[in-house]
């Protein structure tokens, strides 16, 4: 029952906006005309029960025109004949497309209405994919229906521009069919990681999924290209988004984030989930920071790696705590770096045994918190001490990691 309110509701919105612009352009082109009566739009529906959806019956809507005489838009018209006929009467196309979507909208509601949503004690329809290809075939009707009444030009239509090019916000620089089918690929693989998880977070589950993500990243370059494929990764991927996050206290350019990301691209791939282990990842990890360094050079590459890594980002969190300033916080961040290096120089030296590892470490470390302490002062130097290792110091990392 309050399903179908909803679509009656939802109808006569449709109804009265597309009046609103049409009476709009007549008031604009007819400064002396008369205002004409609002349209009388009415729903009729058979009696209901509280158990039984009841399919509502639309009554016609009438729209006066500028012949003065109203013409009517019945549920089951022939939308060519109805485009042809207020064509006739004179309505602008912007506010004729508008008519015929919120028709179209509407003739797809009454057709479903029938459609009932299970009882609130029971569980919905457990096959998303299911749900989700039944309203991609509607949207794809949808679209062919507003193609065959307008033609092509309604493609780039900003009104129409969520039909038609759904990423337009940041993949512009895709045609129509590449943005429409790059969506349901998108929709498709939400739809079916729900799917897979349904039944728990099982290690077949998660292998699964890696498989999912290598299909997903094929069909993507299958679909653009080469070319397209990359400038979409460098928007979309989960690489792109890692480093956008992680840059923000680098100064960089357009060009040099490309460049990064190419090689980073070439390294590790835009998905980690394709090595087998963290220790093939850091390997691959560790090559780009090579690239990465001789393409920055030393200076630059010192802020690149200071920005990429969540240790720095964490002490500038302490340094606005306690009021240090940047040059400080670079100061504590290089003599923390210098002091890890030196602790895993220990670890690695066989001759030494595991007490004198463990005395030697520690010597380094109080070392380090004492400089700190007087770069500082003794907060930040407590602080950087009870965060080491939430920060990575105490272990071996790598830039950016």
């Amino acid at each position: 029952m309050i399903k179908n309110f909803v679509i009656l509701a939802l109808i006569t919105i449709n109804g009265v906006f597309a009046w609103s612009l049409y009476r709009a352009y007549q008031t604009q082109s007819e400064p002396g005309a008369a205002v004409a009566s609002r349209p009388s739009i009415s729903t009729t529906a058979s009696p209901q029960t509280v158990t039984e959806p009841v399919t509502p019956q639309l009554e016609s809507t009438d729209i006066t025109t500028t012949s003065d005489h109203a013409l009517t838009i019945t549920p089951g018209d022939d939308y060519q004949s109805l485009v042809d006929r207020l064509r006739a009467e004179g309505v602008a196309e912007d506010v004729l497309r508008q008519i015929m979507l919120a028709t179209i909208n509407r003739d797809h509601l009454l057709a479903n209405a029938a459609e009932s949503n299970p009882p609130y004690w029971k569980a919905a329809e457990r096959n998303p994919e299911d749900k989700l290809n039944k309203q991609l075939a509607w949207e794809a009707d949808r679209r062919q229906q507003l193609l065959s009444l307008f033609g092509s030009d309604i493609v780039d239509d900003p009104m129409f521009e969520e039909f038609f090019k759904p990423l337009n916000s940041t993949l512009a620089f895709l045609s129509s069919d590449k943005q429409i089918k790059l969506y349901e690929l998108q929709r498709q693989d939400d739809a079916a990681t729900q799917s897979l998880f349904s039944g728990g977070f099982t290690q077949e589950s998660r292998e699964d999924l890696q498989t999912q993500r290598q299909d997903l990243q094929r069909q993507i370059a299958e679909l653009l290209g080469t070319d397209d494929t990359f400038e979409y990764q460098l928007r979309e991927s989960r690489l792109a988004d890692r480093m956008r996050r992680g840059l923000d206290d680098f100064d960089y350019s357009e060009s040099e984030f490309r460049q990064i990301f190419a090689i980073r691209q070439e390294n590790e791939g835009v998905e980690t989930s394709r090595f087998s282990s963290r220790e093939a990842y850091r390997e691959q990890r560790q090559a780009s920071e090579a690239r990465i360094r001789d393409y920055l050079g030393p200076d630059r590459y010192e802020a690149f790696a200071r920005s990429q890594d969540p240790a720095y980002r964490s002490l500038q969190s302490i340094g606005e705590r306690y009021g240090n300033s940047t040059s400080e916080i670079n100061e504590i961040y290089s003599l923390s770096r210098s002091a890890q290096e030196q602790i895993d120089e220990v670890r690695a030296t066989e001759s030494l045994d595991r007490e004198e590892r463990q005395e030697r470490i520690r010597d380094i470390r109080n070392e380090s918190y004492a400089q700190i302490e007087r770069i500082a002062g003794k907060d930040t130097a407590e602080s950087v001490k009870e965060n080491a290792r939430r920060m990575g110091f105490g272990r071996r990392i790598t830039p950016g990691t």
